[in-house]
Parts: C-alpha cells; sequence; structure tokens
C-alpha cells in the first residue's frame, strides 16, 4: 500500500478523523474564503459503520438528510414502574455513522483547503517549534501553526471519569416480528448487578431489526467481553423463541463527568487544543455527544475563519455543572436507585422540559422541574456527604 503524502507547513493539524474531527473538517470545508491549508490524520485505514448517534430533534440541524430513523415515543421500565413518553413534537432520532462518515469523506474530498489523510499514525506528542508544531508521523513530519487533538488522550482508567457508560451492541435481523417500531426502549432496568447501574437499550429499525444494547453505569470502564452474557441474554428475552442473526456489532466507553482533564488542558501550549469525548464533549450524566460536538464545531469553525483562535469545548454553566455532579454521585452511592431515579425524571416532567434538559437547552424552570421529580432527601444527604471532599470539575474550564 502507498503511503499517503502528507502537506508540510500547514496553517491547522487536526489530529483524529472520528466524530469530532471530522465535524469540524466539514464545517472548513464549507467555510468561503477560507485561506488556511488544513489536513486531517486519522490512523484508520477504511471508514466503517462502528457506531450510532442519537438525539432529541429540539430544530432543525444540518444532518436531517442522514436521519436513518426518529420515533415519537421512548419508554423506560424497571422492576416495579414503566414509563411511556409521547416525544412527538421533539423526536428521537437516529444517525448513523456510515453515512456520516461516506458525507464528511465526500465533503472533504472536494475541498481544495481540507484534506483527510488516513492509514497516519502520530509518533509522539506534538514538539513546539518556532511558530508552530512539529508532529512526526507514520508518512512522516510535518509543522502546523496550530494543531487540535480530537483523539482521546489515553486508555479509559477508572478514576478518569466519575462513572463509565460502557456499551455493547448488537444490530439484530429476526425471522419473524418482534420489536415495536414505535418506541425505542431507552433504558429497561435490570438490577442484578451490585454497584453498577445496567440496562437495555433498543432502538427498532422495523419490527424484525433492532440494535439491542447492553449499557452499564459502573466506576470501572469495561471491555466487551464483561458485557457478553448480559448482551446475549437481554437478545434472547428480546426475541422470545425467534431466530436471529447479528449483522454487525458496535462497543464503545464513554466518559460521564471527567476527573483530573484540566491538568493536561493547561499543559498543551499557544495553539493546542483538545476536543472530543475525553475533554468535554460528552455531557457527564448522560453520555450524549453528538449535538454538543456539532455546536463545538459551529463554534470552532466561525473562529478560524474571522482569524481568531479556536477552541476547546466550552464549559457547561455552573448549575448544570452541579446538577450533574450530584447526579452522578447519588448514581455512585446508590446504582441500585437508579432504575427509580430514571422513571421518576421522565414520568414526572414534562416532556418539553426533560428534553431541553437532556439537549443542554435549559430555562432556570426546566431545572426546578427536573430538580422536583427527583427524591429530595437523598440528594440533600449525597450533597452534605459530598461537600468536604471538594468538587471534582466535570468540564475543562
Amino acid at each position: 500500500m502507498r503511503r499517503p503524502v502528507l502537506p508540510t507547513d500547514l496553517d491547522l493539524v487536526i489530529l483524529g478523523g472520528g466524530c469530532a474531527g471530522l465535524s469540524l473538517a466539514l464545517r472548513l470545508t464549507d467555510a468561503r474564503g477560507l485561506r488556511q491549508r488544513v489536513a486531517v490524520l486519522e490512523s484508520r485505514h477504511v471508514y466503517r459503520h462502528d457506531r450510532s448517534w442519537c438525539f432529541w430533534r429540539v430544530g432543525p440541524h444540518r444532518y436531517e438528510h442522514l436521519v436513518k430513523r426518529s420515533w415519537s415515543h421512548v419508554a423506560l421500565r424497571s422492576a416495579a414502574q414503566a414509563v411511556q413518553v409521547d416525544c412527538t413534537r421533539t423526536p428521537y432520532q437516529l444517525l448513523e455513522a456510515g453515512d456520516f462518515y461516506d458525507h464528511a469523506c465526500g465533503a472533504i474530498a472536494a475541498s481544495p483547503a481540507v484534506r483527510l489523510n488516513l492509514g497516519v499514525t502520530v509518533q509522539g506528542p506534538p514538539l513546539r517549534v518556532p511558530g508552530g508544531w512539529r508532529i512526526e508521523t507514520s508518512a512522516g513530519g510535518l509543522t502546523a501553526a496550530q494543531v487540535i487533538d480530537t483523539r482521546p488522550p489515553s486508555p479509559p482508567r477508572r478514576g478518569d471519569a466519575l462513572l463509565w457508560q460502557s456499551f455493547l451492541g448488537e444490530e439484530l435481523v429476526c425471522d419473524r416480528a418482534v420489536f415495536d417500531p414505535s418506541r425505542v426502549d431507552l433504558m429497561d432496568f435490570g438490577n442484578d448487578l451490585s454497584g453498577a447501574v445496567a440496562f437495555t437499550y433498543v432502538l427498532p429499525l422495523a419490527s424484525d431489526r433492532a440494535l439491542v444494547e447492553t449499557t452499564l453505569f459502573d466506576p470501572q470502564p469495561r471491555a466487551p467481553a464483561d458485557l457478553a452474557r448480559r448482551q446475549q441474554q437481554a437478545v434472547q428475552r428480546l426475541c422470545a423463541g425467534a431466530s436471529s442473526q447479528v449483522v454487525r456489532t458496535e462497543a464503545g466507553v464513554l466518559p460521564m463527568g471527567i476527573a483530573g482533564m484540566a491538568r493536561q488542558e493547561a499543559a498543551l501550549g499557544r495553539g493546542h487544543w483538545r476536543a472530543g469525548l475525553m475533554s468535554g464533549a460528552a455531557r457527564p450524566a448522560t453520555g450524549y455527544a453528538f449535538q454538543r460536538i456539532q455546536r463545538w464545531a459551529d463554534d470552532c469553525s466561525e473562529a478560524l475563519r474571522d482569524g481568531r483562535d479556536p477552541s476547546g469545548h466550552a464549559p457547561d454553566p455552573l448549575l448544570t455543572r452541579f446538577m450533574d455532579r450530584l447526579f452522578l454521585d447519588v448514581l455512585r452511592s446508590h446504582p441500585e436507585r437508579a432504575p427509580e431515579l430514571f422513571t421518576r425524571l421522565f414520568g414526572r416532567t414534562a416532556t418539553p422540559r426533560i428534553v431541553r434538559f437532556l439537549s443542554d437547552r435549559a430555562t432556570f424552570v426546566d431545572r426546578v422541574a427536573v430538580a422536583a421529580s427527583l427524591p429530595t432527601g437523598l440528594f440533600l444527604r449525597q450533597l452534605l456527604r459530598s461537600a468536604p471532599r471538594g468538587t471534582v470539575r466535570t468540564q475543562p474550564t
């Protein structure tokens, strides 16, 4: 295989061509009059449909044409309660990574200013040199005035996040109709795992086809092998005797409340920023990241177009950080209460309010309604218990 030819003396290098790196590159292909020379370095040789992104449609967005499915209802279930949520006005939408990658690669290929270099491995951290940064890669060295690193800074480790959201999903095709294509099973809780929150997530693509995902909220990041038995049990239960075929799998680990990232951010130096999942893209209390990445890409590309410095993800408002941190502290201390907490949250809060809250558009009244839906005594006790330890920031500031 021929090694890719890398441009030298670039204005901007984006390290990592995942969701964050490609989203920014896409914006820069749209930036009229952009004079900067930009390269994206990605270690993958090819893109595959390796994940799915979901979000509530709270308004028009640039990826409407890529949405695979929309649902007007979601459900949550525990041993004690089932909650059905009508989200017709803000449907829950699925965007498949394979479609996003194809769209991004096509737009970048047609751009005179932005280049995507696949199969390129960065060898060591960027080094400060006069006028910018020197980056050594498997395809040779290059220099750039600015660097945005969207890669995870290290493998996920216990202690790097307050909790980790680990998941293993399989897209199944069954030999008969077993799924309800009108409704997403957002959280179907199990109560047999001590010390962690476990649930099944089902995105029905048709009556005989669905993405079935086993998810854990756990202080310890989990590998797919750790989830395989629970996933097999979930598939058997949902298929109810129907035979099924796995057409693809996806797995991952998402941070829920980043701990200790501020030190890494401060050490990068002028002209070198981090972005992506481990640098503030993922909402601490949920792990949702796609819409947040798009907002960051909008802001970052606008700054570059206007000749200003780009930046990493902006910190959440103080009240959001406080509420997310307290919620995660409660989940860490009382994982057995998670089914009750989530079913109360969705069952006792008006749908528009909970959707705005989860989509980073909450008003003060929305936040009050969310807090009122949860057991006050449990959260007050946790707040008093946590106060002497000080606060670990959930976002870099």
